[in-house]
Order: C-alpha cells, then sequence, then structure tokens
C-alpha cells in the first residue's frame, strides 16, 4: 500500500515539473536597452536579438506640439522595424517604457506577435501604443526597448498529412 502511494506521489512529482519545463519557451532570446528620446524622428537601433536585428524605431504623439496639448485625436504610439535572418518564424513581444529626466516613468506600452511569427528574411513593423500611462508623456526623455523572441512552433498536425493528389 505505501509503495503505491509513493508512486503516485513520484507520478505525481514526475507530471509537474514536465509541466513547468513545457510552460518555458525554448530558445528564447531576451533585449534591454535605454536609449535617448526623441519625437518624429526615426531612431537608429543597430542591435540584434538572436536572429533578429532591431532596425529602428519612431515616435509619433500627434496630439501633442511640443509642450502643448492639442485637441487632436490620434494615437500616440511607436514604430518598431526589424528583420528576421534566422531559419525559421519568429515570434515577438515588445515592450516600452519612457521616462522624464528625473527618471519618472511617464508612458509604457507593449505589442507582440499576434497570428504568425516574422517569416525567415521578412521584415515586419510592430505598432506599440501608449493608451493607459500616458499623460505627461510629452515630457520623456529616455526609453528602455525591451524585446523577447521565440521560435515559432510549426503546426506539426498538417506536417503528416499528404498533399491531394491532382
Amino acid at each position: 500500500m505505501k509503495r503505491l502511494d509513493l508512486t503516485k506521489r513520484l507520478g505525481l512529482a514526475f507530471t509537474l515539473i514536465m509541466a513547468l519545463f513545457a510552460t518555458l519557451p525554448l530558445g528564447a532570446q531576451y533585449f534591454s536597452q535605454r536609449y535617448d528620446f526623441s519625437t518624429e524622428k526615426w531612431i537608429r537601433l543597430n542591435a540584434k536579438v538572436g536572429s533578429l536585428e532591431l532596425l529602428d524605431i519612431q515616435f509619433e504623439f500627434p496630439s501633442y506640439v511640443g509642450p502643448r496639448k492639442l485637441g487632436i485625436k490620434g494615437r500616440d504610439q511607436a514604430t518598431l522595424n526589424l528583420k528576421n535572418y534566422g531559419d525559421v518564424r519568429v515570434r515577438v513581444q515588445v515592450a516600452i517604457a519612457l521616462f522624464d529626466a528625473e527618471g519618472n516613468l511617464v508612458g509604457c506600452g507593449a505589442t507582440g506577435t499576434k497570428v504568425a511569427g516574422t517569416k525567415p528574411g521578412g521584415t515586419e513593423s510592430y505598432y506599440v501604443s501608449f493608451d493607459y500611462v500616458h499623460s505627461r508623456i510629452q515630457t520623456a526623455k529616455t526609453f528602455y526597448l525591451t524585446v523577447e523572441s521565440t521560435p515559432d512552433v510549426p503546426d506539426l498536425g498538417n506536417a503528416s498529412k499528404t498533399p491531394p493528389k491532382k
């Protein structure tokens, strides 16, 4: 009887450990760096995350001109361009945090791959919206860019199917 309990416990422990490993992204790459902030112009990044090259980023704040808030509707956002130099599709997650001269957080946003990853040799743009923390966004002086990438898991269910004959 005690042997059976021990076997059940070991089986449960093994299952939990395997479940933990299954949730960890395989081949994940991580990048985070601080940059000086500028609006309405492209900022060259010169950075790599695994097989991805982070090309450039541009911040667009249509509701602000200098320190004045205008009555213009538009989305405060950043556009990040990247290129995949690898052999497989890559899923990308992007986070941006904006800070003023005193180091206070004045804006933040995140986005990522929604459907399919960035294909090999492909260039893709990611749009990061600053929808929630943004009341003092025009005072930003620096920003942190964080990018995580993982290989896109192929659909193995379709790989075993033979194509229909014509």
